[in-house]
């Protein structure tokens, strides 16, 4: 059980520092402080009513067809009853799909600049995906018990990707800016934000103590730190404040904030 706190915490940490040492930041530079942060507390006020649209779960779907809530999984482990961690499985889902909606076209607008350019960013997109897929697995696997169910939910939550360029060629090409994308991806940093504090924390401090709470949160943010630094700064993959992924958008930027 302690493991699950461990990697709980660590989920945590990955996505409040993807959220304040990534995402946000960026949208501060193409949007401004103010309306970067407004849309950020957007994000904040649509994850309360994301839960309260999602309903409780129900536990008793994973349990085997005996009934008995100590029945085992195909793994031959059991079940967490902790409708908890299904509900945070859950909304980690939405809120890591949300997140890789836009990035799927950036990838695409990134391969119609070429491959020189399109190869690196999917190449860091990816790098990045790896983490982002943990804060999904976790939970799942915290509230099923299953590894089978937990990959089945990362693969649906990645696969938002390719569906977000797919929707961009058939529905959004002529509609969606530069500016849509920065909002959207300030409002995910904010619905990441509070699934962390309102979720992840208090669910691993169930299995583990404050400090090691604090510890492997504290991992998290070290190892995405890590990622961040080699991909944009030290091997120049895809730096930061470079928008040329999204050249492809309509600038209709005459209502940003010139004075920031």
């Amino acid at each position: 059980m302690k493991l699950i706190g461990y990697l709980l915490s660590f989920s945590a940490g990955v996505m409040v520092y993807i959220s304040f040492g990534d995402i946000l930041p960026e949208a501060q530079k193409q949007l401004g402080f103010f309306e970067a942060n407004m849309w950020m507390f957007a994000g904040m006020v649509l994850f309360g009513v994301m839960v309260g649209l999602i309903p409780e779960p129900d536990m008793e779907h994973g349990h085997s067809h005996g009934g008995s809530s100590g029945a085992s999984n195909e793994s031959g482990e059991t079940p967490l009853s902790d409708k908890s961690l299904l509900r945070a499985a859950l909304e980690s889902a939405v809120s890591i799909s949300l997140h890789n909606f836009p990035e799927g076209i950036a990838v695409y607008l990134s391969m119609l600049k070429g491959a020189e350019v399109g190869i690196p960013m999917a190449v860091a997109i990816l790098l990045h995906n790896i983490p982002e897929g943990m804060a999904v697995a976790v939970p799942v696997y915290a509230s099923t018990g299953s590894k089978t169910k937990a990959i089945q939910w990362t693969f649906l939550s990645g696969l938002v990707e390719p569906l977000g360029a797919l929707a961009f060629v058939l529905v959004l090409n002529s509609f969606v800016t530069n500016y849509v994308v920065d909002c959207l991806l300030a409002m995910v940093a904010g619905i990441m934000i509070i699934l962390t504090i309102k979720e992840l924390i208090p669910i691993s401090l169930k299995y583990i103590d404050e400090g090691k709470c604090a510890l492997f949160f504290g991992m998290g943010m070290f190892v995405l730190f890590i990622s961040v630094y080699f991909i944009h700064y030290r091997w120049n993959i895809c730096p930061h404040g470079d928008h040329s992924a999204h050249d492809g958008l309509s600038h209709d930027h005459s209502h940003h904030h010139d004075d920031h």
